[in-house]
C-alpha cells in the first residue's frame, strides 16, 4: 500500500486531524493501516474505528483517485516531498493531505496572509487594494474567500498580477459564500484554491477556525485589515502567534466596533500596518524599478550565516536552525528575505539552496 493512499484514506475517513495526528504521533500510517487488517482496535474509540474502518479499502482508496481524476481535482499528501514545508510543522497541525485546483507551485512562494471582517467599510476596501496591490508584488497572497476582506485581498493580488492563495473552509465543490464562486473559479485559473477537506465537504461551524491555521501556516505573516472583537480573523491571528509568525494590523477609527479587534492587536503587539512599505521595511526587502525585487542587498549578521551555511549546499529548515543557532520564528524571518530577494529558494519540502540563475 502507498504511503500517499492511506493518509488518503485519512481524510477521507473524515476523522478529524487533531485526532489524527494524535494517532500518527504513537504509530506509523502503515502501521495504523495493518491494524485494521485484524481489526484491532489499539485503544481507538469507537466513533474513530468505526470511521477509519468504514474507508479502509484498497478499492474505495482508488475510486476516490479516480473520482478526482475525473473531475480535475489534484491532491497532495504528507507523503509527497514537495507536500509545503511550511504546513509540515507541527504547530500548524498539519493536514493529512490538501485538495486543490490551479498552480501548486505558488504555495511555496514567500506568503503573505490578509484577513479581515466580512461586513467591511469602504475604508477596509481601500485600505486592502492600497496595501495589497503593491504587496503582491513580492508576496503571494493567502486568505479565505470569505467576504468582504479576504475577498478584496483575492481580487487585489489578481488585479495587480499577483499570486493568490484562496483557502476553503469546505470542500472545492461546495464554495461558499455563492457570491464568490466568480472569483474562486479564477482563483482556480490564476492562482490556487486549497482544502484539507474532501471535495463534496460541506462547510461547518468548526470547519472554518480549523482552515483559519493553513491560511497562517502557509505564511510569513498575517496582515488584518478590519475586525471586530470577536471576529474570526482574530483566530488567524493568534495561530499565527502559536506557530510563531508575525502579525501585522491596519489601525482603525476608535469608534468604529469593526476597528476594536484591530487596535486592540496593536495595543497586545502587533506591529501597525499603514502602507505596503511597513511590511517591506520589516522583511527588510527594498523597492526597486516599480516593484522589481532587489537582487542586490545589504545582509545583516543572521542572514549573511544563513547564506554562508547553504553555501556548502542544500540544507533542510532543522539543519539551519542548529547549524546558525536561530530560532524557528527568526529563521523563518531570514528565509522570507532571502526568498524574496532571490537570493536562495525551496528546493524541495523544508530543504533550501542558493538560487543560482
Amino acid at each position: 500500500m502507498l504511503l500517499s493512499d492511506i493518509y488518503l484514506w485519512l481524510a477521507y475517513s473524515r476523522v478529524s486531524t487533531q485526532k489524527l495526528n494524535r494517532l500518527l504521533a504513537v504509530r506509523s500510517p502503515q502501521e495504523l493501516w495493518n491494524a485494521f487488517d485484524s481489526e484491532h482496535k489499539y485503544d481507538l474509540d469507537e466513533r474513530t474505528f468505526t470511521a477509519l474502518k468504514r474507508t479502509h479499502s484498497v478499492d474505495f482508496i482508488e475510486r476516490c483517485k479516480q473520482y478526482l481524476a475525473t473531475n480535475n481535482i489534484e491532491y497532495i499528501t504528507r507523503a509527497d516531498p514537495l507536500f509545503p514545508a511550511a504546513l509540515a510543522q507541527d504547530e500548524v497541525d498539519p493536514p493529512v493531505a490538501l485538495f486543490y485546483r490551479g498552480n501548486l507551485d505558488i504555495m511555496r512562494e514567500p506568503c503573505l496572509a490578509v484577513v479581515g471582517t466580512r461586513k467591511a467599510s469602504p475604508y477596509g476596501k481601500y485600505a486592502v487594494n492600497k496595501i495589497v496591490g503593491e504587496l503582491s508584488k513580492y508576496f503571494t497572497i493567502v486568505s479565505g474567500l470569505a467576504t468582504g476582506i479576504d475577498g478584496y485581498a483575492h481580487a487585489a493580488a489578481l488585479d495587480n498580477g499577483g499570486n493568490t492563495v484562496a483557502v476553503l473552509g469546505s470542500g472545492l465543490f461546495n464554495v461558499t459564500p455563492v457570491s464568490n464562486v466568480g472569483m474562486f473559479d479564477e482563483i482556480c485559473k490564476h492562482g490556487l484554491a486549497v482544502s484539507e477537506y474532501t471535495p463534496d465537504t460541506h462547510a461547518a461551524v468548526y470547519t472554518f477556525p480549523q482552515r483559519n491555521r493553513i491560511i497562517s501556516g502557509l505564511s510569513r505573516g498575517v496582515l488584518v485589515v478590519e475586525a471586530t472583537e470577536d471576529s474570526g480573523s482574530l483566530i488567524t491571528a493568534n495561530c499565527a502567534l502559536e506557530q510563531g509568525r508575525d502579525v501585522f494590523a491596519v489601525p482603525g477609527d476608535i469608534d468604529k466596533r469593526r476597528s476594536f479587534g484591530t487596535n486592540r492587536l496593536i495595543k497586545q503587539g502587533a506591529i501597525a500596518v499603514t502602507c505596503a512599505q511597513d511590511i517591506l521595511d520589516y522583511y527588510g526587502v527594498d523597492k526597486k524599478d516599480e516593484g522589481a525585487r532587489e537582487n542586490t542587498v545589504a545582509l545583516d549578521f543572521s542572514e549573511q550565516r544563513v547564506m554562508d551555511a547553504l553555501g556548502g549546499g542544500e540544507r533542510s529548515f532543522d539543519s539551519l536552525v542548529e547549524t546558525c543557532g536561530l530560532s524557528v520564528a527568526e529563521l523563518n524571518t531570514v528565509i522570507t528575505k532571502l526568498m524574496i530577494t532571490g537570493l536562495i529558494r525551496q528546493k524541495s519540502k523544508n530543504v533550501y539552496c542558493v538560487e543560482t540563475a
